[in-house]
């Protein structure tokens, strides 16, 4: 991040030969707040004198000296203006209603400013709702971004909350813009006629509005300034800056701050309040601690005082409403940080293991009741494949899982003799058994190699040609692989899962062309063949939601579309 003059800045900077008002004190307000006249801010005076402004910013023309003089006279508007790189103010903005707008938390502001050399300052009120503006004045131009770091750093370090609501920093540390230049916030003007603005005595008592007798103060105020302990304040919260990581490693802190980060920013579109009122009540409850009314007082008032609130909230006439039933949501899921969880946060991470050991408990009883029947009717075959076949007919079970359980039917294992080359299953010869089980057979087509994989794809009878040009020069003879393709080694074949995929699609009622295109739209065009362990877990699970919803007609499951989040 840099301070130096942001590209196009120059460029847009006042003219020095601009015009001044004819009046003095209109010439001293905009020679210290007409410095940048470049998207300026106004708003119309609310009818409400303790509503919010709906502030706004004109980005058509500059500011010019004698108009803005012009602007601050009008009693029906408000006023304000920007920083560019260099500035002879600083302005703290401490809301209605926060920890700070207080005599006592202007005292300890000012004493914390102490530390870095700014030890005079003019307090005044900023509108009729009763919040606080603190000007700090200088004799001579600072660097602004330089500034915004050392007071940043300074309350930072003291404890301070510096957050919307509570205490802003004129001006804010702003980001450095690679593509765009970037503006420094912008603030309004003090002691507008009719504003509600006004100085103010250490107790908090109106002392009057006159801005001559402002800019009075303000030169006491700024010759009293120890510039040198603040210009190396300055040097050192700039090089803190540079030196501190841009990335957080910590999740709470990098929690914290993006939440923190979401209430600053506040809203900028429509569709917003359901997100920020989560996001405050969230960082109330876990970082504040705060609970029951508290809780809700604490989010309305952070909410209230958000940017674009006014010009963006479409639910200002319930807001209330709303932030209480956040608040309570947000207070049964989350629970102040370092303090004892108030919900169970273990969940397992596989919830498929205990559905797997009821199902294999299943099929083993149904494989039992099914050899006892045909043993105790005459009808159990004594070859082996004949056997097999009618028991995982009666047992409906395939295959896979009737090899799977050997000890139940197999003669040779039931004595406790074990097998392993007859226990499993070829993987390939697995699957294109479980998938013909599953699905309708499909029509036997003769296979040919690909044009670049060489893999075994099936044509139809009409299909079957040779062509005898189909050599090209750029791929030669061999084709277009650098060596010939082999065979990708079988990932190991998990049986039981094939078994509960087979079980759902039998549930559903659906043919193979339906479970084949069903694959394909979730999978990127894949076949059975061609699907993960994982994926075919995501199968599993997609099948399990459709039958839960009892979706009979595959062309409507087929258009659902689960998201991830509660895979």
């Amino acid at each position: 991040m840099t301070a130096s003059i942001g590209w196009g800045e120059e460029s847009r900077r006042a003219p020095r030969s601009e015009p001044l008002p004819a009046d003095p004190t209109g010439q001293r307000l905009c020679e210290i707040f007409g410095h940048y006249p470049w998207n300026f801010i106004r708003a119309d005076l609310p009818d409400d004198a303790t509503a919010k402004a709906a502030w706004t910013t004109v980005k058509d023309y500059p500011l010019r000296p004698r108009v803005l003089w012009n602007h601050w006279q009008d009693a029906n508007q408000l006023i304000g203006v920007r920083f560019t790189h260099d500035t002879r103010y600083a302005l703290l903005d401490l809301d209605a209603g926060g920890d700070y707008c207080t005599a006592d938390g202007v005292a300890q502001i000012r004493a914390a400013l102490e530390t870095i050399g700014i030890t005079r300052t003019l307090l005044l009120r900023s509108s009729w709702s009763g919040g606080l503006h603190l000007y700090i004045p200088f004799a001579e131009l600072v660097n602004t971004f330089n500034l915004a770091v050392a007071l940043k750093e300074c309350f930072k370090a003291q404890g301070f909350r510096l957050q919307a609501g509570q205490l802003e920093i004129f001006p804010n540390v702003k980001a450095y813009g690679v593509q765009t230049f970037i503006e420094y916030m912008g603030h309004r003007l003090p002691l507008q006629p009719c504003s509600g603005s006004c100085l103010l005595d250490d107790d908090l008592n109106p002392i009057g509005d006159s801005l001559a007798r402002f800019f009075w103060l303000w030169d006491g105020a700024a010759g009293h300034q120890d510039m040198d302990t603040l210009r190396h304040a300055m040097k050192i919260g700039r090089d803190n800056h540079r030196k501190r990581p841009k990335r957080r490693n910590h999740p709470v802190a990098s929690w914290r701050h993006d939440l923190d980060l979401e209430i600053t920013e506040g809203w900028t579109a429509y569709g917003q309040t359901n997100h920020l009122l989560k996001t405050i009540a969230c960082y109330g409850r876990v970082f504040e601690g705060l609970q029951g009314q508290a809780l809700i007082d604490y989010t309305l008032r952070i909410a209230l005082h958000c940017p674009g609130y006014e010009q963006y909230c479409r639910h200002q006439h319930d807001i209330e409403r709303k932030v209480i039933a956040w608040a309570r949501a947000v207070e049964g899921y989350y629970w102040p940080l370092g303090t004892t969880p108030t919900r169970d946060t273990r969940h397992p991470k596989n919830n498929l293991v205990p559905f797997n050991q009821r199902q294999s408990e299943s099929a083993q009883h149904r494989i039992r009741a099914a050899y006892t029947n045909l043993e105790q009717t005459g009808e159990l075959p004594e070859q082996i494949t004949a056997r097999a076949k009618a028991i995982a007919q009666a047992a409906r079970v395939s295959q896979q899982t009737l090899y799977k359980h050997l000890r139940l039917w197999h003669p040779e294992h039931q004595e406790g003799v074990i097998a392993i080359a007859a226990s499993f299953l070829a993987p390939e010869e697995a699957i294109s058994e479980a998938i013909l089980e599953s699905l309708d057979s499909p029509k036997i087509k003769e296979l040919h190699p690909s044009e670049r994989n060489m893999k075994g794809e099936a044509l139809c009878a009409g299909e079957l040609r040779s062509d005898t040009n189909s050599f090209t020069p750029g791929r030669g003879v061999r084709g277009d692989e650098v060596a010939f393709p082999q065979k990708a080694e079988p990932s190991a074949y998990d049986l039981d899962l094939h078994e509960q995929i087979q079980h759902q699609i039998r549930s559903l009622g659906w043919s193979g062309d339906t479970i084949r295109q069903f694959i394909a739209d979730r999978f990127e065009s894949k076949r059975w063949s061609e699907l993960t362990e994982d994926e075919r877990f995501l199968l599993l699970y997609h099948l399990r939601v459709l039958d839960s919803l009892e979706a009979g007609e595959p062309a409507d499951v087929t258009a659902q579309d689960p998201s991830p989040i509660n895979r």
